[in-house]
């Protein structure tokens, strides 16, 4: 009796162990399967070794802008002339707060020009742009809000961080513009031979308080300095290994919610309704035989009209025209952009001294 009660209780406990054995695989090979659905379910970019770790982000930038509008040389999109372009500079933060999206701000400096010179006066669209010979240059302070979306995502934190990636950038911007003018070295409307000095001869004025298509005549509504536009860019970034730096190149286009960045949008206003010399001068430059920079202009095809008016004389041709007859001398069907080109440097903020375990 005794032996067999034994017998019963070592069944027992075998029966015992084996059922634990049997639930220790069944989680096992349930872990497993997590594992390989996680494997099979997964679509790039780096883990690290834990959770995303959201981080901020600090840096400068260089920028190159280059303008389209009424100015360009042709009268088609993107169509601008790189030898305008100017260096200006940038500041900018940022928040990474998700494996594959960034939210940034930046306040931005460039400057920009235009300049009818540079079209061709050979060319159909060319001449009338040749003709109108007008010009500018505008320094443009931009305060800009993003939203970047990477192509490949980062599951790790700071330290982890992919050694390129790419990105599109989408947000708004508000920024706060001037165009300016240089004023002739003579009032030539006036008398063609330049014996007529202009006032402020050489210097760069800002071209919006003049009024040059009658905002101050009640003509047309004033246009205001500070103006709203989306931005739209595209940009790759690299990681500069063994360090918090990141650098980047970014190409950007604004599309603004204004016509005047130029100061050129709708028609001529007649010059002898202006009572001011230099807003008058400055309306129409296409009597003007020299550009912005000092460079003769080609005057074989232009016609000149004298004493018309006020006794003012200056060059027309087709639908350039001048100030006496409302021509055109801009479109104001469609709103200036400009382009902005910047090369970037940033500096990750925190999560860099967190170090891996060590293995034992």
């Amino acid at each position: 009796m005794k032996l067999k009660s034994l017998l019963v209780i070592i069944l027992s406990v075998a029966m015992l162990g084996l059922a634990d054995n049997a639930e220790a695989q069944r989680n096992k090979y349930k872990k497993r399967r997590q594992t390989n659905k996680k494997v099979s379910h997964y679509k790039g970019g780096l883990r690290g070794y834990g959770r995303f770790e959201p981080y901020y982000f600090v840096g400068a930038q260089i920028n190159a802008g280059n303008y389209f509008g009424d100015l360009a040389p042709v009268n088609k999109a993107a169509s601008t002339d790189v030898s305008f372009t100017r260096p200006g500079f940038g500041l900018l933060g940022g928040y990474k707060f998700h494996h594959s999206m960034a939210v940034t701000a930046e306040l931005n400096w460039v400057r920009i020009f235009g300049d009818d010179f540079t079209s061709d006066p050979g060319s159909e669209q060319g001449f009338p742009r040749y003709a109108r010979n007008l010009s500018f240059r505008n320094d443009i302070k931009e305060f800009r809000i993003g939203l970047q979306i990477f192509l490949i995502p980062n599951y790790g934190g700071p330290n982890q961080r992919l050694p390129f990636n790419a990105y599109l950038s989408l947000g708004g911007a508000v920024f706060h513009h001037e165009p300016k003018g240089k004023v002739p070295d003579a009032d030539y409307q006036t008398a063609i031979d330049g014996s007529v000095a202009a006032p402020q001869a050489g210097e760069w004025v800002k071209l919006r308080p003049l009024g040059t298509e009658g905002q101050n005549l009640g003509i047309v509504e004033p246009y205001k300095s500070i103006a709203f536009s989306i931005p739209i860019s595209v940009g790759a970034q690299m990681r500069i290994p063994n360090t918090q730096l990141t650098a980047g190149l970014e190409f950007g286009l604004r599309y603004l919610f204004t016509d005047y960045i130029d100061d050129v949008s709708t028609n001529y206003v007649g010059l002898d309704q202006f009572n001011d010399d230099l807003a008058r001068i400055m309306s129409d430059k296409g009597s003007v035989p020299f550009s912005s920079k000092g460079e003769a202009r080609d005057l074989t095809n232009l016609r000149i009209l004298n004493d018309h008016g006020a006794g003012h004389s200056y060059f027309i041709e087709g639908n350039v025209g001048t100030g006496l007859d409302g021509s055109k001398r801009g479109n104001p069907d469609d709103n200036d952009m400009f382009f902005v080109t910047q090369i970037k440097v940033s500096y990750v903020l925190g999560g860099t001294t967190r170090r891996r375990a060590k293995y034992r």
